[in-house]
């Protein structure tokens, strides 16, 4: 086995809009993890602000601040879903981008019934390197009153918030499951006074407060979220603070450790193989002072099948199967001829509505390609298949990558080197002629 690394970021940004001055990468703690996966919640929804993230900028403000300080690191962003303002994006540094397969997402209401996306709980899950993974990002009911809603919502998760691969239907069936989010779980009403957790935690006396943490007992009573652990919290209670604050609680609330990440492996999924996952870090970033909330993250290695044994295990679409041919010079305002090849034994995976989606070499968002083409239905000539660009693809220089993927998007199944189109230079031979014979004459 070999391992990557992950890193989840959790965080209630309570409306608010990130500033010029948040810097969201120095959540990364001086790491470069392989994957990232940013999960918010109550990012403004307010009808003007959903039309213009969705229409005009294509995702939220935060996603987006996250995603431009990513770039200069090598990041792509894969993946993004959304409900209301509970939000779930998905990075992964580029080199990984053609392992990846099966991408899904999915929403569950919770609000109202389940008829409203005010609280409820988004995800994705996806393939690497022959492993199957689920993140659930979750924004469940406030208030301690309603810790029986957080229990009954955690079970209606389970049972409805499914996908379409047979395999892997149901959230458990993968072989890494991550819940993160603001859980809403708080310390049992009347235990202590917000005077007297307000002095424990400036002591750090974190255990006594844990003893009354809803999550905790749940858990340990096996109502909700025991199918997953927790390293407990070492850090203070990350809501409710005053705004601006990097350490002040308001009185308004109780201080409750309402946002947190949970894991599980299933560590015997394979016959010969055991899988590991392993929690290297889980902590709270006081210096963010835009919400009422602290984000929390948390650093994991995960094991991954190698490459030998990935083969040994048959298990399909490990790797790239989709190598792009340099088919020479190419030029702007000119149809542009694409070729690859695929090995005979990878023919299978092609699909009718596979297609080559075309994206600027700068590029760090795999959801905004500049244009596509459907991949070539036909057997290939000389084990080479082609398709072509049209003209209009291309009207100026620039460097680009082309990016092959599934017909439902969920498999990215090539991804090719830079390629530059350049701008030709056209020479009037006549005009060329009568100079040279003048210079001569001269």
């Amino acid at each position: 086995m070999e391992s990557i690394s992950l890193q989840l970021i959790t965080w209630n940004v309570g409306a608010k809009f990130p500033t010029v001055d948040t810097n969201m990468t120095s959540l990364l703690q001086d790491s470069k993890p392989d994957i990232l996966l940013l999960g918010l919640q109550e990012v403004n929804s307010q009808p003007q602000n959903m039309l213009t993230d969705n229409l005009l900028a294509g995702e939220d403000p935060w996603t987006s601040s996250l995603r431009t300080r990513l770039a200069p690191l090598g990041y792509m962003k894969v993946r993004s879903v959304r409900l209301m303002g509970i939000v779930l994006s998905f990075f992964c540094l580029e080199k990984h981008l053609g392992f990846m397969r099966g991408l899904e997402t999915q929403y569950t209401r919770l609000g109202y019934g389940g008829y409203w996306g005010n609280k409820g709980c988004v995800s994705v899950r996806f393939q690497i390197y022959g492993v199957k993974i689920a993140v659930i990002n979750c924004h469940l009911a406030a208030h301690e009153e309603y810790n029986q809603d957080r229990i009954d919502s955690y079970n209606t998760i389970l049972g409805s918030h499914l996908y379409t691969n047979e395999e892997t239907e149901m959230i458990f069936y993968h072989d890494y499951v991550f819940f993160i989010g603001d859980l809403n779980f708080r310390l049992e009403t009347e235990k202590f006074s917000f005077q007297e957790i307000d002095l424990m935690v400036s002591k750090s006396e974190f255990g006594k407060l844990l003893s009354v943490d809803q999550l905790t007992q749940a858990r340990t009573s096996g109502a909700a979220f025991a199918e997953v652990q927790e390293n407990l919290p070492t850090f203070p209670p990350t809501f409710k603070y005053k705004v601006g604050s990097t350490s002040v609680y308001d009185t308004k609330r109780r201080p409750a450790w309402t946002d947190r990440i949970l894991f599980t492996a299933n560590v015997s999924n394979y016959q010969d193989y055991k899988l590991s996952l392993n929690q290297h870090s889980y902590s709270a970033h006081q210096d963010f002072i835009e919400s009422d909330h602290k984000p929390v993250c948390s650093g994991f290695s995960v094991s991954v099948f190698s490459e030998e044994s990935a083969n040994k295990l048959l298990l399909s679409a490990y790797k790239p199967i989709v190598k792009f041919v340099d088919a020479g010079l190419y030029y702007c305002n000119e149809d542009m001829q694409v070729l690859y090849t695929v090995k005979m034994a990878d023919r299978r995976l092609l699909k009718t509505w596979d297609w080559v989606g075309v994206f600027r070499a700068d590029c760090n968002n795999l959801e905004d390609h500049q244009a596509y083409t459907w991949a070539a239905s036909k057997l290939p000539r000389d084990q080479v298949y082609q398709v072509l660009l049209d003209e209009s693809v291309f009207p100026a220089p620039g460097d680009f990558k082309l990016v092959y993927l599934s017909a439902e998007s969920k498999d990215i199944l090539g991804v090719s080197g830079v390629i530059r189109v350049r701008q030709r230079e056209w020479v009037n031979k006549t005009e060329t002629a009568t100079e040279a014979k003048e210079d001569q004459e001269l």
